[in-house]
């Protein structure tokens, strides 16, 4: 018989083996405890290789994200996530570090282009305005072949900081949870949470970032549909491409961008049109595989009906054996075949 899942189930599916309340706490510290260690290590090494004394001019620039060098040291911790995950995964929930991109165990690059393709124009669509009024003051790269060169570094990073998010909290947790419970408090909401959290803004209450709590919930409906981190890892990756490494606010991550924007002039316009494009954007995309999702089910369902009727066309009315006529010997001879009543 045809059998229809909905893209939440099979992505949780890997997670359902290994999917206690008991196993997922502990999951949760040692992922933490990992990602401090390694990060940890790395900084210390780095620093010792490469920083020297605290008071130096080069250490100075690895503490701040308005420089280029603290920009990429940030970006290369998000490194110690992945071998923290490939270690809990299979030393704590018994299955392959691989299914927190999905149940085929690998990325979907078609869904990854169409998340970088919509992230990409709306950045282009929000920013370009400004661009176009204010490029030539807020340029702050006089050689464009030098920022280019800080590109090719930035973006691979870039890369490894977005897949590091969306693995730890729309891929580990939100398959966990999900594995529990379909319920949108666990498999959304509760690592919307802590992804808010995860990114402190000063002057909130506890630090907690609602920009990000709402960036969180819409990656796990996106990614409830595609049954794939490739979507949320290309759209994480097209909004911070954008943010990081081309156009950014002063007082933001800027120590990479080829444009910052200084508080003298006013960006509230186009900020706020990207955020909103954003949201649009990604429910855009959302609407697009809910369509897909419904025409596969649709699909889905006449195989099953049709499955059905031909199993029950296929089965013999009960009592037609005992109505058959029995073999003409004068037409067939001793050996001859059943021919059936007309």
């Amino acid at each position: 018989m045809t059998r229809f899942t909905h893209p939440l189930v099979a992505y949780a599916a890997p997670a359902v083996r290994g999917a206690s309340a008991v196993r997922t706490v502990i999951g949760v510290a040692l992922t933490a405890g990992f990602v401090f260690l390694f990060v940890k290590v790395a900084r210390l090494g780095m620093a010792a290789a490469l920083l020297g004394p605290d008071e130096a001019p080069v250490a100075r620039d690895a503490a701040t994200l308005h420089a280029p060098l603290g920009v990429l040291m940030t970006l290369g911790a998000f490194l110690a996530v992945w071998p923290a995950l490939w270690l809990v995964l299979p030393l704590v929930h018994r299955r392959p570090a691989n299914t927190l991109f999905g149940p085929q165990g690998r990325i979907d690059w078609g869904h990854f282009r169409l998340g970088l393709a919509v992230a990409l124009a709306v950045g282009a669509a929000a920013w370009i305005p400004l661009l176009a009024l204010h490029g030539p003051e807020i340029i702050v790269f006089p050689s464009l072949a030098g920022w280019l060169g800080l590109l090719m570094l930035a973006a691979p990073l870039i890369f490894v900081q977005c897949a590091a998010e969306e693995m730890l909290f729309r891929g580990y947790l939100l398959q966990q949870f999900a594995a529990r419970s379909l319920s949108i408090i666990g498999w959304s909401v509760a690592p919307s949470i802590l992804f808010g959290f995860a990114h402190p803004t000063e002057g909130a209450w506890l630090g907690f970032s609602w920009y990000h709590f709402f960036f969180g919930l819409v990656m796990a409906a996106v990614t409830s549909r595609t049954a794939n981190l490739g979507a949320a890892i290309g759209l994480h990756f097209g909004i911070n491409l954008v943010n990081i490494a081309f156009v950014s606010p002063q007082e933001l991550v800027s120590g990479l961008a080829l444009f910052v924007v200084p508080q003298t002039v006013d960006s509230f316009a186009p900020r706020i049109a990207y955020v909103v494009m954003m949201f649009i954007g990604a429910a855009l995309f959302m609407g697009y595989m809910d369509f897909r999702f419904l025409r596969a089910w649709r699909a889905a369902r006449r195989a099953e009906k049709a499955e059905q009727a031909g199993l029950g066309a296929a089965a013999p009315p009960e009592g037609a054996a005992a109505r058959e006529p029995t073999p003409s010997r004068d037409s067939h001879g001793p050996a001859g075949p059943a021919v059936p009543a007309e």
